[in-house]
């Protein structure tokens, strides 16, 4: 079985076993990889509520890029066996080539280096959830474990 393919067998039972909900978790990074589409579209589509505001766009390459980071995390890494340096990696090969199909590729959009540098502040953000996330979670088990009782034979 190749590396792969045994990540992929493992990690609905990992899911469970970190608390968590297999469909959630896939529909969640889902919604997050269907977003990061925005980034390549020929245009921005006018229709959007609040596109003037200025800094607007900012907010959403860090939202974005936050959410994709912290749900690729959730579902590739909820215990421990895949690196999540990884996501980390993909996600700024992301951002690096969104902003250069931008620039070159999509003449009515523009690669800025502040959408990059938004885009590494949103990798950072996900990041530190999905840490704080595992840290909560781990703190929370030892807590548990504290509060269960000694086994007879140990009493």
């Amino acid at each position: 079985m190749s590396i792969a393919s045994d990540l992929i067998a493992r990690t609905p039972t990992e899911i469970r076993r970190a608390g968590g909900s297999v469909p959630w978790r896939l529909g969640l990074l889902g919604l997050a990889l269907l977003l990061n589409i925005g980034f390549y579209l020929p245009t921005v589509p006018s229709s959007i509520p609040g596109l003037a505001v200025p800094g607007l766009d900012k907010v959403a390459h860090v939202l974005v890029f936050a959410l994709t980071v912290w749900a690729a995390g959730r579902v590739l890494a909820p215990v421990k066996r895949f690196p999540m340096g990884w996501v980390v990696i993909a996600a700024l090969v992301h951002a690096v080539l969104s902003e250069l199909v931008q620039l070159v590729a999509l003449p009515e959009r523009a690669g800025t280096a502040g959408d990059l540098i938004a885009d590494m502040v949103g990798i950072a953000l996900g990041l530190g959830l999905w840490i704080g996330e595992r840290q909560r979670r781990r703190r929370l088990l030892e807590t548990i474990d504290e509060l269960e009782p000694a086994p007879l034979a140990q009493r």
